[in-house]
């Protein structure tokens, strides 16, 4: 009963009650495909064609001194954790679209991952900050190299806490409305089981007519129990 009225409620809706979180589940889940997929063809790409791998002052030349071998492996086992995120996804679409809510689970313990992860980068940024000039500098090919270099450290520092704080109240909110899509329809699969009983069951239980008793057997005599 409980879960049935806070349904009425209303208590199963996301963006502002624009959306019931079946719904936002099911968009959430299409923005994750459609984003595993560009990111596997971007893989993909790059694996048959290593050529055309950016290289010199890069993020990556710094990371693995322009090895394309130890790059390519890199971009093997990217993808290989690109396609089992897709994987998850698709269980998460599944799962909403069918209600079955233990297909859920996966996506939303991904997205837990995920938010601690974030969570994690966001420290170890703050601790790297100090030298992110360095790191603009021997990156010559960042988007707004220069508009970067010219800001205050402090101020460059405020907006990128800013931005972090943004994406993850962002993936806060994401985990809230699967988990919230996930307690629907648990919700909604127990109230089928115990208000849709067997038609049997619904029939009101009524006294036998007098005709039916007349014609029943009479009962066995009584035999005080102190008789041997």
């Amino acid at each position: 009963m409980q879960a049935k009225e806070g349904m009425k409620r209303g208590e199963s809706r996301c963006c502002c009650g624009c959306l019931h979180v079946r719904a936002g589940a099911i968009m959430i889940g299409l923005l994750h495909l459609v984003c595993h997929l560009l990111g596997m063809l971007i893989l993909a790409y790059l694996i048959t064609h290593p050529e055309a791998m950016p290289k010199g002052d890069t993020w990556y030349s710094l990371n693995y001194n322009g090895n394309d071998t130890t790059r390519g492996s890199d971009n093997c086992v990217a993808l290989a954790i690109t396609f089992f995120t897709f994987t998850m996804t698709l269980l998460m679409l599944y799962g909403a679209i069918k209600h079955r809510a233990g297909y859920l689970l996966p996506f939303f313990c991904i997205q837990v991952f995920d938010f601690t992860v974030g969570c994690l980068t966001a420290i170890g940024f703050v601790s790297y900050m100090p030298n992110i000039r360095t790191f603009m500098e021997q990156n010559p090919n960042l988007p707004y190299r220069e508009e970067l270099m010219a800001m205050d450290p402090q101020y460059l520092l405020l907006i990128c806490m800013a931005l972090f704080f943004i994406v993850m109240i962002i993936k806060a909110y994401f985990i809230g409305v699967v988990w919230g899509c996930y307690k629907y329809i648990t919700s909604r699969n127990l109230m089928e089981v115990i208000y849709c009983p067997d038609t049997e069951a619904l029939l009101p239980m009524t006294p036998p007519s007098y005709d039916t008793v007349t014609k029943m057997p009479p009962p066995p005599p009584y035999t005080p129990a102190t008789e041997t």
